[in-house]
């Protein structure tokens, strides 16, 4: 069993949160989506650290108690079936019956199991519930995923071009990279 203690990193950052939604921010918890397989990208290593994303998230409202399972792994699973599904969809495809399917599943076994938080597989159920939701829910073409590094995020825009995640870190560092390379090329 895992509990919320003073080795939980503090709340998680804002920038951390640019998806729009929970779980295009769940999506987000790693580092770099473009960086090549292998790089150390995981932002989810712990139990304290899923514990903490979901707090920052608002997931819910004060820490659980102890929380039982392989939670995350849990959560990693449904992260990566979240985006496959919405990455998907932001590059304009319909959601994919594997990774929707296994997201389904998740949450309606949830459903079924009358617990609190601390329930093994509660925090991931409940992720993969809000997942199918938002397929349902989500305008599909304002999903998008950031041109720099892969990141889902809701475009809320006025026009509906916004290309990424955040054009304070990726936008600012895009606009720098082509300077650079009009300056040199």
């Amino acid at each position: 069993m895992v509990t919320l203690t003073s080795r939980v990193r503090p709340p998680w950052e804002d920038a951390h949160f640019v998806g729009g939604h929970l779980v295009l921010d769940l999506t987000n918890t790693v580092f770099d989506r473009m960086l090549p397989a292998g790089e150390d990208v995981e932002l989810l290593r712990s139990p304290s650290d899923v514990l903490s994303w979901c707090l920052s998230a608002g997931l819910f409202d004060e820490t659980p108690g102890p929380v039982a399972g392989d939670l995350v792994a849990e959560t990693r699973a449904v992260r990566e079936q979240a985006w496959a599904v919405f990455d998907t969809i932001a590059r304009g495809g319909t959601a994919p019956g594997a990774p929707f399917g296994a997201l389904l599943e998740r949450a309606g076994k949830g459903l079924r199991a009358s617990a609190g938080w601390s329930a093994p597989g509660a925090i991931p159920a409940a992720l993969a519930l809000a997942a199918v939701e938002a397929v349902f829910t989500l305008p599909p073409a304002r999903v998008r995923a950031c041109g720099r590094c892969g990141w889902l995020f809701l475009d809320s825009s006025r026009g509906g071009r916004r290309r990424w995640c955040s054009m304070s870190i990726c936008g600012n560092r895009e606009k720098a990279r082509r300077h650079r390379q009009g300056l040199t090329g």
